[in-house]
């Protein structure tokens, strides 16, 4: 008798059970449903490419980066940024026509990165056999990314650093020749898709394909279609030197401005003072070698001269200008060079009253004009 009763509750209660079960499946007929579901997170990398633009002899151009940090647009939070990578260091010169993973991380689908940043810890250059330090411009790039939605499981941002190596000459006290040299960048960035698992990896090094070199260099082009240099003036009176390039942004989004080179002839003096039997004695000496190309970088619209080494340590150096802006960097000072610890009169820079130069705009992008030297 129990072993029927057992039986019966056995069957009741699979009944009971089966019907819990079949009521769950109409009221949720989507729960049992696990295929083809949007992935919670996509591999997102950062990648380096650069064709750079370096003086004869140069065989080695190694630039240590840090504090690699992405800006997220998050789907459900509010915008941050996201520090991926703390430091490396590349070979420019094995980036030609190629691509390096220097960062890489997983973010939200959905996400959209619209800028990337990272510091310029170090820079050297190998010239003729010799190793010297770089100065950087502007040790910190901030670039923006545009069309930058993440909706698959692997891309990225390409990073097109496209840095111009100056060499700045001149002479020490002793009329030695003493060479620096500036690293000027030029830095634009593309939202990338369909790349390989490989690149996932950081330190990969694949062959850049023709789409992506289009598409970076259709960024370039809008910051030249866009950004326009609208005058420049260049005024020389006694040894002070001013400069201003007025530019607009005719385009709908922001662009930066590292900074910008001066190019041509330059005169070149350093003016000796000798006390001797109680009177103050003058020698102005011309020096044959000066240099032929001034660096400047952007701090807001002030422009600051860089000669070797940047004493002023201002890492965020740059211009923003916005849709629709007008600015003008501007400079008056004297272009004076010290190299080194040496001591003695510093060399002095003037352009030349009447010759031509050629200001070159150095941003995300970059943009020519002449102007001539007046007094």
């Amino acid at each position: 008798m129990s072993g029927k009763w057992t039986l019966k509750y056995g069957l009741a209660a699979v009944l009971v059970a089966i019907t819990i079960v079949a009521a769950v499946l109409l009221a949720n007929p989507l729960s049992s449903v696990t295929t083809n579901q949007t992935p919670a997170a996509a591999s997102f990398m950062v990648m380096l490419t650069d064709p750079p633009t370096v003086p004869a002899g140069t065989t080695v151009l190694n630039l240590t980066y840090s504090n690699v940090s992405l800006h997220i647009v998050y789907p459900d939070e509010p915008a941050d940024w996201l520090l991926v990578s703390v430091s490396g260091t590349v070979n420019l010169f094995s980036l030609v026509n190629m691509s390096q993973t220097i960062a890489s991380t997983t973010i939200p689908i959905n996400s959209t990165v619209d800028k990337i940043q990272f510091t310029i810890a170090d820079v050297k250059a190998e010239i003729n056999g010799t190793v010297y330090p770089v100065t950087a411009l502007s040790d910190t790039l901030v670039i923006s990314v545009a069309n930058s939605q993440v909706n698959e499981t692997l891309s990225g941002v390409l990073v097109d650093f496209n840095p111009t190596l100056l060499r700045i000459q001149a002479t020490d006290s002793y009329g030695a020749p003493v060479d620096y040299y500036v690293l000027v960048p030029s830095a634009t960035a593309a939202f990338v898709t369909s790349l390989s698992r490989e690149q996932v990896k950081v330190g990969t090094i694949v062959e850049l394909r023709q789409n992506l070199r289009e598409k970076i260099m259709r960024v370039v082009e809008d910051f030249s279609n866009n950004v326009t240099i609208v005058s420049a003036s260049l005024s020389v009176n006694g040894n002070v030197t001013s400069l201003d390039v007025t530019l607009t942004n005719e385009g709908n989004v922001a662009f930066k401005i590292f900074g910008l080179t001066l190019h041509g002839e330059f005169n070149a003096t350093r003016t000796w003072e000798t006390i001797k039997q109680g009177h103050m004695l003058r020698e102005v000496i011309v020096e044959r070698i000066h240099p032929d190309t001034i660096p400047f970088k952007a701090n807001g619209t002030s422009l600051a001269p860089v000669f070797g080494v940047d004493h002023e340590g201002n890492r965020l150096s740059w211009l923003l200008l916005e849709p629709g802006q007008t600015a003008t960097l501007s400079f008056s000072g004297v272009l004076a060079f010290q190299p080194g610890i040496m001591k003695g009169p510093a060399l002095v820079v003037t352009p030349i009253v009447g010759d031509n130069y050629t200001v070159r705009l150095m941003g995300e992008g970059f943009e020519t004009c002449s102007v001539t030297a007046e007094s």
